[in-house]
Formats: structure tokens, sequence, C-alpha cells
């Protein structure tokens, strides 16, 4: 009966022990599609704080990126070197029928962040996105 009890304890901490750890996990991977025409999506979700791996898979004919701007940042087109200093993070020359990951913190304050490719002509086809940061 000792044995049991022990085991049924033991068994017991390590059940807490791993709900806690599974529910902690701040980590997330947005696996996003490019076309020449746009995004897959135009709007991606992200906890705040969180450590985000992007997978961006580029389906178009031409180079493309995944530009997330500061937030209450927009541009409007083109995008040229004036709106270099508007950007957060970026994922940049993605060649096409590959796929390139990066890893970077999503933004702590919680709100709407402008999603762009930089490449000029791209935002004018279709090229943007929000990274909604909750």
């Amino acid at each position: 009966m000792k044995k049991f009890l022990v085991f049924a304890f033991l068994a017991l901490i390590l059940s807490l022990t791993l709900t806690a750890c599974g529910g902690q996990s701040n980590h997330v991977t947005l696996n996003v599609t490019a076309t020449d025409s746009g995004y897959d999506s135009k709007t991606y979700t992200v906890p705040a704080g969180a450590e985000v791996t992007l997978n961006l898979t580029n389906n178009g004919a031409v180079q493309h990126e995944f530009a997330v701007l500061k937030l209450g940042q927009h541009v409007t087109p083109p995008f040229g070197e004036k709106d270099e200093d508007k950007i957060l993070w970026e994922l940049d020359g993605v060649d096409p029928g590959t796929t390139k990951s990066d890893t970077f913190t999503a933004p702590t304050e919680p709100g709407e962040y402008d999603v762009i490719c930089g490449i000029p002509g791209h935002i004018e086809m279709g090229m943007i996105a929000t990274l909604i940061v909750k």
C-alpha cells in the first residue's frame, strides 16, 4: 500500500509539472505563403511578447518579403528609403519556389501592425496584411 501511495504521489507531481510547462508555452509558428498578388491571409494573429517563427513560402515568380511595421506606422506607396525606419522586423530575400524561416519576438504592446512586401511595386499589387498582437 505504501508503494502505491508513493507512486500515486509521484504521478500527481509529474502530471502537475507537465501541465504547468505545457501551459506556459509562448512560441508560435506562422506559415505564410506569398504569391505575386499577395499573402495567403489578410490577418495573422500572435500573442504579445511571443517568440514567433515565420516560415515564408514564395509561390510567386519574383522575390518577396514579409516586413512588420512599427505600431501606428503605415506606408503610402511606393515603398522607399523614406519608409525603412518604419520597419520593426522583416524577413527578406525569399526567392521564388523557396521557403525561408526566421524567428522574432512579437511586440509586447497589443494592436494591429501593418505587414508589407517592401519590394518596389508589390504593395500596389496587394502585398499587404495585418499582424494582430493580442
